[in-house]
């Protein structure tokens, strides 16, 4: 799928690649940034992902438990991730990532927005005070 193959992307540390997938306005809010990704900045922020990604280590990725929808030239695809970083700078975690397609004349489908999370845990106990 279009969806699996950007993370396939990064993966591969193949920025090109990735931007390919994505259309020129896509905006993302990303697990690690505070702020949303735009057109102004996101070839910047692509450079700066795939650099940190490179310096950690091997990384292990897993994508699970897709749904997808669609509606005509438009799709939304949500679904879980693990990932893990082996040393030197060592990293793991679970997310969970909702993103939305349209289809472009000539284009295909391309991602105009990724919003990535840290799974929850759960509900935090209730502590008596």
């Amino acid at each position: 799928t279009r969806v699996r193959a950007v993370w396939d992307r990064f993966v591969a540390q193949d920025p090109k690649g990735m931007l390919k997938l994505l259309h020129g306005d896509c905006t993302v809010w990303d697990v690690f940034q505070p702020d949303l990704v735009t057109k102004a900045d996101i070839e910047a922020y692509v450079a700066r992902d795939f650099a940190q990604s490179a310096a950690r280590g091997k990384l292990h990725h897993r994508m699970e438990n897709f749904v997808t929808t669609m509606w005509g030239d438009f799709a939304i695809c949500r679904f879980n991730a693990w990932h893990k970083y082996d040393p030197p700078h060592p990293h793991e975690g679970h997310g969970r990532t909702t993103c939305i397609l349209r289809k472009f004349p000539g284009q295909g489908w391309l991602l105009v927005h990724v919003h990535e999370g840290a799974r929850p845990v759960g509900i935090p106990p209730v502590t008596k005070a």
